[in-house]
């Protein structure tokens, strides 16, 4: 979809302390080979703060920096993977009342680690298609930890980092473009990351934490690891060649690409290669340091580029996203100009 007259006005983030992977292997938390392998060097981990409120803090920084007002914005995306710090609730109403309160829809987004990029796409065919108000706040928060989560063994290729990003989404201004965007899925691969043992009455009703590498080796055992690279390959980059068909650019024109905070290996197979892009055209050499912050990835990078004054005006940035499900959303980003961020 090629879009017009959508701006990124404003982008926040939350990112708390880092603990160093090395630190952890040698507290006996993090298995050295995957260290090794996944080259790493820390995570980010939240001692006191519940998701809601990272994702409120980083709304607010989004919006301070915006130029917009909070009674501009009509629509409220919060994106999440785990635990919000309670059931049987809507943290996006939360996230709302504390960042731009109003009367405007609030709505959660659950969809893997591709929520962040989901949510962006369903802002702007919302803002396109709305008579009214000129922008919607995007965030994504999530807090990783003990006993239903283990950041460090949960899954594999990856470490999950508590912290939260915001995009706020205007019709009006802002120093970015969204030029085009695209998403795609592929629901076969829905079972890599479903326990087939059956359903569950409550969340993790054996005590234990997730147990994520298990359920993709069962997949494997049944369907094979060549398939699944193969599909998860084959889907990231017919993604991405929608999207940049739609903006009319190719990879080459891209600046930067900001890709999810995978480790190295993991990195490589499901994006470097399938898209043929160095790891210097990557935001690699800070999502290493960060590690995965779920949806938040391509938000929190952004962001990184901005405020590190590594965008210039004229530069083309590709966002890439990927979850379980399986489903990716990519898009074309413009930046027009650099926003003063003192």
């Amino acid at each position: 979809m090629r879009w017009h007259d959508l701006y990124i006005a404003g982008l926040g983030a939350f990112l708390p302390p880092p603990v160093p992977t090395e630190e952890a292997v040698e507290r006996g938390w993090y298995d050295p080979e995957e260290a090794e392998e996944n080259e790493l060097t820390a995570v980010l981990v939240a001692e006191h703060e519940c998701a809601p409120d990272m994702a409120v803090a980083a709304g607010r920084q989004a919006l301070a920096r915006s130029g917009h007002a909070a009674t501009e914005v009509i629509l409220n995306l919060h994106a999440n993977i785990y635990h919000q710090g309670q059931d049987f609730w809507t943290p996006a109403s939360y996230v709302q009342r504390h960042t731009v309160g109003g009367s405007g829809l609030a709505v959660q987004i659950q969809q893997g680690s591709n929520g962040g990029m989901a949510a962006l796409e369903m802002a702007a065919a919302h803002l396109s298609a709305a008579q009214a108000g000129p922008s919607a706040l995007i965030t994504t928060a999530d807090r990783y930890c003990p006993p239903g989560f283990d950041r460090w063994n949960s899954d594999t290729g990856q470490i999950y980092s508590d912290g939260a990003a915001a995009l706020l989404l205007s019709r009006r201004f802002g120093f970015a473009r969204l030029r085009a965007m695209v998403s795609t899925s592929d629901p076969g691969l829905e079972e890599v990351c479903r326990d087939t043992a059956g359903f569950s009455a409550v969340p993790h009703e054996d005590g234990e934490p997730l147990d994520l590498r298990s359920r993709k080796k069962r997949y494997v055992k049944n369907h094979g690891y060549d398939e699944l690279l193969e599909r998860l390959a084959a889907g990231t980059a017919a993604n991405v060649r929608q999207t940049l068909t739609d903006a009319e650019l190719t990879l080459d024109d891209m600046t930067w690409v900001v890709l999810p905070n995978l480790g190295r290996a993991l990195l490589e197979w499901e994006f470097l290669e399938p898209l043929d892009i160095p790891l210097e055209r990557t935001t690699w050499d800070w999502g290493r340091q960060v590690s995965h912050l779920g949806p938040g990835d391509q938000f929190a990078g952004l962001d990184h580029l901005v405020t590190s004054g590594r965008v210039r005006p004229g530069d083309h940035v590709l966002l890439v996203g990927v979850g379980i499900g399986f489903n990716w959303t990519s898009a074309v980003v413009d930046i027009d100009s650099v926003p003063d961020l003192t």
